[in-house]
């Protein structure tokens, strides 16, 4: 039987490939040189399965080394801040496509099909929690070139809101082109899904300072029947190209009908050329690969390879996900990093057995007073545990959560339910049902620690808040556990013991 080290690396790959979860691909990189040599070689590595787990492995491991427990650490935005370019970037590349535009032209109509050919750079980004937790602000910029005038034409539009209404609706609009700047805000207090139903009023203050941009747009289109509408303006501020679909009388057709016909790819193919040329894919993901790179350290240049290779292949999904899963694993580091007896295998362990499945905690959750979430972990012989957690809150304008609920999952079905009462005298929360999870968590950390003289010991209290911060839920730690050293998240709690094998021979040894 050929043993592995004579294994060539394509060979090792396909083997590798098919570990289908973070656990298994982490004890598989740790057991084996040969296994780790061909892992951190990105070039060998094609399988988008086996460069997903990767990617999910060095983050981890990158996470373990900066966390200090300290908040606004800098090294963390700095991840986060490579994570969103790395999301942004790959989400860039597949802006503009011949499928996108024939989608665009189908749904909308040529004249928007058209616009969507100019299409330079769409961005957007929420803001939430401020000035209350249930508002939001929506960012939304969209730049288009103007083949005609040859310049860049910018709409940048804001959407901001209270769900529990303490605050009105506000809307702006800001458009720029070249000596262009006009703006226009203050028009409606509704939202812009609404935009079909607004006042004519508000159509009009919205629309006014608008009149030299339509103009500008109508000039490079061309006759288009019927000439650009009031409502076709707003919804292209806001949903283009294909957030919502435009009704039917504001579809509009050019007044050469030849220009209506289906666009065919020798049609559009000049048009993506360009976009990527004004884009510069490859100079942009070289420049943020140097940025990420750390003479100090190899680990920053592995995982900057290996995402350098996701953003190629367009893994917008799961870069979009490695970017929320890096918000939830650092809160679970910092607070394991409060106990500095657990080693840092041990932590990296934990985090390889987590998954985080579902977060609601929004503006909208926070008004409706209820939140929650859902996350899984893998045990030992792939078996896994599953939890759920609900909170209530009590009623205030700004959200003060008081109530909890656990519902914990085992691998053989059987289901533990914890829960806070919102009463005044609030009960706390039964954390001694979470025994059996502890005993779980507890085996994989002997399995993890295997040789090792000294094994720390898990304890209900760890267990209990470990699934909080899993769940989103840690900014609640105190309020449902109790203070720090109500938690008692120290040393003596994590105390190293020695096995009870060792205890007996040191006493027969003595005797």
């Amino acid at each position: 039987m050929a043993s592995i080290l004579t294994l060539n690396d394509d060979c090792l790959c396909r083997i590798i490939s098919f570990l289908d979860d973070l656990p298994s691909f982490h004890s598989v990189v740790l057991s084996c040189k040969r296994v780790q040599q061909v892992i951190n070689n990105t070039r060998s590595i094609l399988h988008p399965r086996l460069l997903r787990a990767k990617a999910e492995y060095y983050m981890n491991q990158h996470l373990v080394e900066i966390t200090d427990g300290k908040k606004n650490n800098k090294n963390f935005s700095k991840l986060r801040d490579f994570l969103s370019n790395a999301a942004r970037l790959s989400a860039a590349k597949e802006l503009l496509t011949y499928a996108k535009v024939v989608n665009v032209w189908e749904r909308n109509g040529p004249v928007v099909a058209k616009l969507f050919t100019w299409i330079r750079k769409l961005e957007s980004r929420t803001e939430e929690g401020e000035p209350r937790a249930t508002c939001f602000k929506e960012y939304r910029s969209v730049t288009l070139h103007l083949p005609v005038c040859d310049k860049d034409l910018k709409i940048d539009t804001t959407y901001f809101r209270d769900y529990i209404g303490n605050y009105d609706i506000e809307l702006s609009i800001r458009v720029t082109c070249g000596d262009l700047d006009v703006k226009s805000k203050g028009f409606t207090h509704y939202c812009p899904d609404d935009y079909q139903y607004w006042a004519e009023k508000e159509v009009h203050a919205a629309i006014k300072p608008m009149k030299p941009v339509v103009e500008l747009l109508q000039k490079e289109l061309g006759d288009t029947v019927p000439p650009l509408t009031d409502l076709f303006f707003i919804w292209l501020c806001y949903f283009f190209p294909h957030e919502e679909n435009l009704a039917v009388e504001h579809k509009l057709l050019f007044k050469d009908p030849s220009r209506n016909e289906k666009p065919t790819p020798g049609h559009v193919q000049p048009a993506i050329a360009m976009f990527h040329q004004y884009l510069q894919p490859e100079a942009k993901l070289k420049n943020l690969v140097s940025e990420w790179n750390n003479p100090q350290s190899n680990l920053p240049c592995l995982f900057a390879e290996t995402m350098a290779v996701l953003i190629q292949r367009s893994e917008i999904k799961f870069l979009e996900k490695l970017q929320k899963d890096a918000n939830g694993f650092y809160e679970i580091v910092s607070v394991l990093k409060r106990t500095p007896s657990l080693p840092k295998p041990l932590v990296l362990d934990l985090l390889a057995r987590t998954t985080l499945e579902f977060n609601d905690y929004n503006p909208g959750s926070v008004a409706d007073k209820f939140v929650e979430s859902r996350a899984s972990f893998r045990v030992s012989e792939g078996k896994v545990v599953k939890a759920w957690g609900g909170m209530h809150g009590d009623g205030a304008s700004y959200p003060t959560w008081d109530e909890l609920e656990l519902k914990v999952t085992l691998p053989d079905g059987k289901e533990l339910k914890l829960d806070t009462d919102c009463s005044y005298r609030r009960k706390p929360l039964q954390i001694e049902k979470l025994s059996p999870v502890t005993e779980l968590f507890q085996q994989g950390v002997i399995k993890c620690m295997e040789g090792e003289k000294h094994i720390p010991k898990l304890c209900d209290r760890f267990t209990a808040c470990y699934l909080l911060h899993a769940l989103s839920f840690g900014g609640e730690e105190e309020t449902f556990l109790g203070s720090d050293d109500d938690l008692n998240l120290s040393p003596t709690q994590f105390s190293e013991q020695v096995s009870s094998d060792e205890s007996e021979e040191e006493q027969n040894v003595e005797q």
